[in-house]
């Protein structure tokens, strides 16, 4: 008896949470079905506190989604989409999800299962490829600086238009005019707010635009005339506070004009081409206001919400016509800009695309759209990027973006940055690798020949800055060595970075009376005359000679075993002569080399008279070789070294075990920085790795995905450190982001 009567409570306890659990799903549903999903999720959660019901975690993870928060939609779909009840598209949700979080390569498998299932779904497809151009749209990190604005305060603030020295932009920010609650988010309705731009580059405090332009529901995005007398701006479709909705019982968008008088908004009127049973919102005037461009999901579009133009004829708005395939996809179009007559840009989660809203560029010529171009990193994330805004210049403006906010919209300003190029070098000995101090290293620019020099410090190392587009020669010097030449290009480089010129400038030491072989310098069986393929060696023994006017050689010429004795000795004495000549031709003087022909002498192999040796094999004996006779008025000083450029042997190749990863470097220098000091004092987890080149690179993390180091790239510009980018590394080995992201991606 004591056994039943203990488990007759346990019974009881357990179909009352069951009870609880199904109210909590049947009041969610009543909420979902009411677009209430802020509350609804509310309602499931609790639900799965007190029991497992599929339909809950399901209509969960839709309410995230809904409410755009990626993270939490994540989390919700990797259980939705495992459950047998879940359809194909929770698949698909999850793989938006994680793409929209950065994790591209787990959102590639789950697009690959929904296409399993859905093979003929064209446009999921095109989502699923884009994962493979996000390496090249991040490939310049550092092309643009983006930075929040002041007047982001933890409310949704998006969608900037310039107006009277400021901005009218939209945001929910809690107005005195009304506190009511959009059930869709659990946030209030979005109104129009007017910031000033101050003059020390700051926003004055938003105020609400004034008029009859903010309602009860949702007011904006706005678009100004020129003259700033006429406003076209969307909101909810209501008249007199009573809603107007489609035969689906949904409220639309529609866009409407007002007038300005005195400082007041006022005769909102509706454009004609809107409708109580689709939405036209987001407009955006051309610059001459005689073309509105806005957005549509009207019938006949290609798929969600299409942008659409209208022209201004004869005192009407005509007829709006579909800006076709180049602009538009079956997924959703938003936010058109078109502050420059024959630009548009605009916002899509189609095209090729990093996730969630990115924002394309299409330009106009004859009638005709170009294909949308995405704007790449860091003017698009893989979340929501959106209402590009573009400034006085078209390097400068302003965007919307929810980065980094957990799904709250906020307003950025964005610089493009010049190509900035810097040249990192260092002058070594090629023997011991020890640096050279004070060696005089002078940059010459090829188009204008001015000349900038220094002297390399005590790690040997020297830096400059360098002009784009421009050719570059980098001359180093020494009273104990040879100097030489390096030649560095910036021409028809894109994207900003380090430029390095160690291998041409290392230096090596030459004995007086050594000889040394010039490489590739060989002639054709019996000939004396200098083959194309040899005179790139002695054009590298001209730069030596034109670099250390102090020197004097002799070149010299060697035969294979073939033909007479006396006939080879003649033979190299003519090819010396040759070798010479080529050289007086290029500007050597003739008093500074002498030419001397040692025929078969002096053969480097085994193939002597009568030995039976392949073609390739005589060609080595066939060669010319110099040696140092005099430097700096001393002839015969064993003690007298130089040097010349010579590419390293011994130089450490990142071990083939090595994993490649991403990293977000902050700083290169050749100067040791004080990581104790700020602004890297407040940075944990930083990273010194010492380059062969001389240099130090300062990074910080370890990643082995974009999203994770975008994260971190993003947080240390918020920091202050505004050149940090993201690039690749294994072990010692530089990589580009592409290079690294394909690598790692390897199986």
């Amino acid at each position: 008896m004591k056994q039943v009567r203990l488990f007759v409570p346990v019974v009881i306890s357990v179909l009352l949470l069951a009870g609880c659990a199904s109210y909590h799903v049947r009041e969610g549903n009543r909420l979902y079905d009411a677009m209430a999903y802020n509350s609804a999720a509310a309602e499931y959660q609790k639900a799965l506190g007190k029991k497992e019901i599929p339909e809950a975690k399901m209509k969960l993870a839709d309410c995230y989604r809904m409410m755009n928060n990626t993270s939490k939609a994540e989390e919700a779909y990797a259980k939705a989409s495992a459950l047998p009840e879940a359809g194909p598209e929770y698949k698909l949700y999850y793989a938006q999800a994680l793409m929209e979080n950065g994790k591209y390569e787990e959102a590639k498998k789950q697009f690959d299962e929904y296409l399993a299932k859905k093979p003929n779904d064209s446009a999921v497809a095109m989502m699923r490829n884009s994962i493979d151009s996000v390496p090249a749209l991040m490939e310049d990190s550092a092309k643009y600086t983006v930075d929040p604005l002041n007047i982001n305060t933890g409310e949704t603030n998006f969608a900037p238009s310039y107006y009277a020295d400021g901005i009218v932009f939209v945001s929910d920010r809690t107005s005195p005019k009304h506190g009511r609650i959009y059930e869709w988010t659990g946030r209030p309705f979005l109104d129009l707010y007017y910031s000033k731009k101050l003059p020390n580059g700051q926003w004055d405090t938003p105020k609400l635009l004034p008029g009859n332009v903010n309602g009860i529901y949702h007011d904006g995005p706005a678009t100004f005339t020129a003259d700033g007398s006429t406003m076209y701006f969307s909101r909810n479709n209501y008249v007199k506070k009573k809603a107007g909705k489609s035969e689906k019982d949904v409220v639309n968008i529609k866009t409407y004009k007002a007038v300005k008088k005195d400082s007041l908004w006022t005769d909102v009127t509706e454009l004609p081409f809107c409708s109580d049973e689709y939405s036209v919102g987001h407009p955006s005037l051309s610059p001459d206001g005689n073309t509105l461009f806005f957005i549509s999901d009207m019938p006949g579009g290609l798929g969600g919400t299409d942008i659409y133009m209208a022209k201004w004829v004869n005192g009407n708005w005509g007829k709006p016509e579909n800006l076709g395939p180049a602009v538009n996809t079956p997924f959703n179009e938003m936010f058109p800009s078109n502050n420059r007559v024959d630009t548009l840009y605009f916002s899509s989660q189609g095209h090729t695309n990093l996730g969630g809203l990115d924002i394309f560029r299409s330009t106009n010529s004859n009638g005709t759209w170009s294909q949308a171009k995405n704007m790449g990193y860091p003017i698009n994330t893989s979340h929501d990027d959106f209402a590009y805004m573009m400034g006085s210049s078209p390097d400068s403006g302003l965007l919307s973006s929810n980065r980094n906010t957990a799904g709250i919209d906020n307003i950025y300003s964005f610089v493009k940055n010049d190509l900035r190029f810097r040249l990192l070098g260092t002058v070594v000995d090629k023997d011991t690798q020890k640096p050279i101090e004070g060696a005089m290293v002078t940059l010459t620019n090829k188009t204008t020949g001015k000349k900038d020099s220094l002297l390399s410090d005590a790690n040997g190392f020297f830096t400059f800055m360098l002009d784009r587009e421009t050719d570059f020669d980098v001359h180093a010097t020494n009273a104990q060595y040879f100097s030489n030449t390096a030649s560095v290009s910036t021409v028809g480089r894109k994207t900003s970075g380090d430029l390095t010129v160690k291998l041409m400038l290392e230096l090596t030491h030459i004995v007086i009376n050594k000889s040394y072989t010039l490489d590739n310098i060989y002639y054709d069986l019996d000939k004396s005359d200098i083959r194309p393929d040899a005179a790139k060696g002695l054009d590298s023994l001209i730069l030596i000679l034109k670099d250390n006017p102090e020197i004097k050689i002799e070149l010299s010429s060697h035969t294979d075993s073939r033909a007479d004795d006396n006939y080879n000795m003649k033979l190299s004495e003519r090819r010396a002569q040759s070798a010479v000549q080529y050289m007086i031709n290029h500007g050597i003087a003739k008093d500074r080399m002498r030419a001397k022909g040692y025929g078969e002498t002096k053969l480097i192999n085994r193939c002597s008279n009568g030995v039976a040796c392949t073609e390739e094999e005589h060609q080595l004996n066939r060669r010319t070789e110099f040696k140092v006779v005099e430097a700096f008025g001393m002839q015969n000083n064993p003690d007298n070294k130089y040097i010349i450029a010579e590419e390293p042997k011994d130089v450490k190749k990142a071990k083939s075990d090595e994993k490649p990863y991403l990293t977000v470097q902050i700083k290169a220098s050749l100067t040791p920085i004080n990581l104790k000091e700020p602004p890297y004092a407040g940075v944990e987890g930083i990273m010194s790795d010492r380059e062969e080149k001389g240099y130090s690179r300062y990074s910080v993390g370890r990643y082995d995905n974009l999203a994770d180091a975008t994260r971190k790239l993003e947080e240390l510009r918020a920091k202050g450190f505004k050149d940090a980018f993201i690039t690749g590394r294994k072990g010692s080995k530089v990589l580009s982001v592409k290079e690294a992201l394909t690598q790692m991606n390897k199986k």
